[in-house]
């Protein structure tokens, strides 16, 4: 069972700490976010094989919606992958 960050808290932080502390936590957003919304495909793509035999386990997405939400996780996972790395960037120079 995936388990839910806690956020960081910045209050105390120094400004450099801060500025780190908002892009963990949201980077911990995007991460929770894609992992709940692959869970909530998984369980449609299991109602969707079920509704075969159980006519009250209707998925709740088409195939077209099924597709279009794992372009946007795509997307955004590749979002939170460039802020990564800008990240990073700045760590070495």
């Amino acid at each position: 069972m995936f388990k839910p960050f806690e956020w960081v808290e910045g209050e105390r932080l120094s400004p450099s700490q801060q500025s780190h502390a908002a892009f963990l936590n949201d980077a911990r957003d995007v991460v929770q976010g894609a992992q709940t919304l692959v869970q909530l495909l998984d369980w449609d793509e299991d109602r969707r094989d079920a509704a075969t035999s159980d006519a009250d386990a209707a998925p709740l997405f088409d195939a077209c919606q099924r597709t279009s939400l794992r372009r946007f996780l795509a997307v955004s996972l590749g979002l939170l992958h460039a802020r990564i790395e800008a990240q990073c960037e700045v760590l070495t120079e």
